[in-house]
């Protein structure tokens, strides 16, 4: 099959482009024919991708799920091996599970926050240039001793599988 423009430019051969007389109508019937198919192929497969695109989408919201389920089931595994162990280590050969410590930064009132850590002498260590709180250095502040009003570090406990 010929493109589109192929036809096009066959079409506008058969008309006499100063009279606007049709010099083979016939032969302007098929490429008007051939170009409504050219069309409508297309048409279609846009049809047929749409339709494979909602499938794929579908499929994908099915495979979020489970993969959301498998991730609550994890936590909630972990969570009863924090409980089991209670700051025990179990030490197999085919595993090694261990808590650990961690501080998370508990920010309360990030618009407050925000507005204080830009009235230091340093905002660009805190806050970047689109009001994103850098959080690391929060974090780390607060780690040295810094009192910043809005955010705390809060202790967390997880477990390590390996």
């Amino acid at each position: 099959m010929r493109a589109l423009y192929d036809i096009d430019a066959a079409i506008l051969d058969c008309v006499d482009q100063e009279t606007g007389e049709i010099l083979d109508p016939e032969k302007l019937d098929a490429l008007q024919m051939e170009r409504e198919q050219k069309l409508e192929g297309v048409a279609l497969w846009v049809k047929d991708l749409k339709a494979e695109a909602e499938a794929v989408k579908v499929e994908a919201d099915k495979l979020n799920a489970r993969k959301k389920a498998l991730d609550n089931k994890i936590d909630g595994l972990k969570n009863w091996l924090l409980y089991a162990l209670n700051g025990e280590k179990l030490k197999t050969p085919r595993c090694n599970v261990y808590q650990i410590h961690n501080q998370k930064l508990n920010v309360q009132d990030e618009p407050g926050l925000i507005s204080f850590l830009k009235t230091l002498e340093d905002p660009g260590r805190f806050v970047r240039y689109t009001e994103d709180l850098r959080k690391d250095e929060i974090k780390k502040a607060l780690k040295e001793g810094y009192e910043i009003p809005g955010a705390v570090l809060e202790e967390t406990e997880s477990v390590v599988i390996k």
